[in-house]
């Protein structure tokens, strides 16, 4: 979606794990490397059980916590992380995040209810 600010990670073609800052200005999105409207210092990602989890230090704008959120599945072709389908999952994955009290909420993911972000969350 335009104006989305998205921490990416995937493992490219050499087998590598990549984790980036991606910013979305048009709807031809190739999720290429750039600056978002916070600063994001340290980002890394590994792939665990199937998963990624992307660690990164956030920046927050002064006096805002809570943030929406979304997670999306999508293709690698070679070194680039493609566009994601505009179905199944990826149109239920939103809900929000406080990075003060750690409160997931609103969940239109598959683990469905509320969450706290676990004690070693850095995120």
């Amino acid at each position: 979606m335009v104006g989305t600010q998205c921490l990416v990670a995937f493992k490219n073609s050499s087998g590598q794990i990549q984790a980036y800052t991606a910013p979305i200005a048009d709807y031809l999105a190739q999720f290429r490397q750039g600056s978002l409207s916070f600063n994001v210092p340290r980002i890394e990602a590994e792939f665990l059980n199937n998963e990624y989890i992307i660690f990164a230090t956030l920046e927050l704008p002064s006096g805002r916590t809570s943030f929406n959120q979304v997670w999306q599945n999508g293709q690698v072709s070679g070194q680039a992380l493609q566009a994601h389908s505009q179905s199944g999952d990826n149109m239920r994955s939103f809900g929000s995040v406080d990075f003060a009290t750690g409160q997931l909420g609103n969940d239109g993911g598959s683990r469905g209810g509320s969450r706290k972000l676990g004690p070693k969350a850095e995120v």
